[in-house]
């Protein structure tokens, strides 16, 4: 099991700290682009023998009940050494979203190799194991027009911000350069006490 790897901002990322990593080198992402939502959950990985929060060691929260649910249901069909990767939606955060395809958005599949799947396959998978994505916003080769995508489409009031990767497949070593992000300014926006409340509030689904 490991630790799901830090993603960079984007040079132009409002949503960067003192404390984040800021990726000055876009000359990576210079052929096929995939942008996605930067949806407001929890980070959750999935493998066939487990489930945690961003890395091995950190648990569950009580927020991950439903997801814990349907990771028993879906841990079978996940091969061995796999992880897949995504979002933990049922608490509602910073973000209140309405319509969400379910409790855990699968943003990145890894295979045994620690290798991150190209797109197509990451979406060929979610379909295997019935598991809904996070939305996709751009597909394409031009790095300007996927950066334009999510002010054209989404909002501050209602998006984090979004990711942009390569669609190919993505070595470990390479997630830094070939998968990036853009959030919104102070974009922790619930006060920190909801984490030891037992009645935080839902987000709707469809």
């Amino acid at each position: 099991m490991r630790k799901y790897p830090r993603t960079f901002h984007l040079p132009d990322s409002p949503g960067a700290s003192d404390d984040d990593r800021v990726q000055s080198d876009l000359s990576w992402l210079d052929g096929e682009l995939v942008v996605t939502e930067k949806m407001d959950g929890g980070n959750l990985t999935f493998t066939r023998d487990a489930m945690y929060a961003r890395s091995p060691d950190s648990g569950t929260h009580p927020w991950d009940r439903p997801a814990k649910a349907l990771w028993a249901m879906t841990a079978y069909r996940i091969p061995d050494a796999w992880r897949v990767c995504g979002e933990s939606m049922w608490a509602r955060r910073s973000v209140a979203y309405a319509d969400l395809p379910g409790v855990f958005l699968v943003f990145g599949i890894w295979d045994e190799t620690d290798t991150l799947l190209g797109w197509d396959d990451t979406v060929d998978w979610a379909r295997r194991l019935e598991l809904p994505m996070v939305p996709v916003l751009y597909r394409g080769g031009s790095l300007s027009e996927a950066r334009a995508a999510w002010p054209g489409m989404r909002d501050t009031d209602s998006s984090e911000g979004f990711v942009v990767r390569a669609a190919g497949r993505i070595p470990a070593a390479e997630f830094e350069r070939q998968v990036l992000k853009w959030v919104r300014a102070d974009h922790v926006r619930t006060p920190a006490a909801w984490r030891h409340r037992d009645d935080f509030a839902l987000n709707e689904f469809a």
